[in-house]
């Protein structure tokens, strides 16, 4: 009877339809990003749209743009991160807790080269009345929609299996992305192509990660 080679087990296995998907996202993110920069937010239209957003924004709207401001930021989100993987490893145990944690991680930080790379400023604060005053050249990709676009896609990867538990975090998570980017428009921390590239960027890193077979051992893959 022949033996089974656990060495081999651990091998990380190509998954090409990941990585096909990985790199039509990063395509698609970075040709917008490409697209916006070169172009400029006057000629694209975004200048003139944050500028209307900014003078159309009711109070309730905008007070809740800030609460969001902060909860998805770099310095709650990661709470919320925390506590959902605790959460993850009390009920489905490390495995899955730890892969939607990294992998969150992974997506979300995977950003700042883009920031890098794209060195896109800000909208002027003054222009837009901007609710939240961000000085940085770092406009391109927004950071508060890539960490929830990479959480909602991290959680989706981690829990293969559970079908209802998966379908529960597009149904929320898909409109949370949403109402996220949306918010960064209506404080003037971001323009439109910010928040639409976020979230591809974030998941084609995931997706990425999946694709090269660095989630898990062979037989204990996560499926997408």
């Amino acid at each position: 009877m022949l033996q089974r080679d656990p060495k081999r087990d651990l091998r990380p296995t190509l998954r090409p339809a990941a990585l096909v998907a990985a790199a039509v996202l990063y395509a698609l993110g970075t040709g917008i990003g490409i697209w916006a920069v070169s172009t400029g937010a006057r000629h694209t239209g975004e200048y003139a749209l944050d500028r209307t957003i900014a003078g159309d924004r009711g109070t309730i709207v905008a007070d809740i743009s800030k609460v969001i401001n902060v909860v998805f930021g770099p310095a709650v989100g990661p709470v919320w991160l925390l506590l959902l993987c605790l959460v993850l490893w009390r009920t489905l145990g490390r495995t899955v807790a730890l892969r939607a944690g990294l992998l969150t991680l992974v997506g979300w930080f995977s950003i700042e080269v883009f920031k890098m790379l794209f060195h896109r400023h800000r909208p002027p604060t003054a222009a837009v009345h901007a609710l939240v005053v961000e000085t940085q050249p770092d406009s391109f990709p927004s950071g508060h929609t890539a960490f929830t676009a990479a959480l909602v896609a991290a959680f989706f990867v981690a829990l293969a299996g559970h079908r209802t538990l998966r379908r529960v975090v597009l149904l929320a998570g898909i409109p949370l992305i949403v109402v996220v980017a949306a918010s960064r428009l209506v404080v003037g921390a971001h323009y439109l192509a910010d928040v639409v590239a976020a979230p591809l960027l974030a998941t084609a890193t995931i997706a990425a990660v999946v694709g090269l077979g660095l989630t898990g051992r062979r037989g204990d893959r996560p499926q997408v």
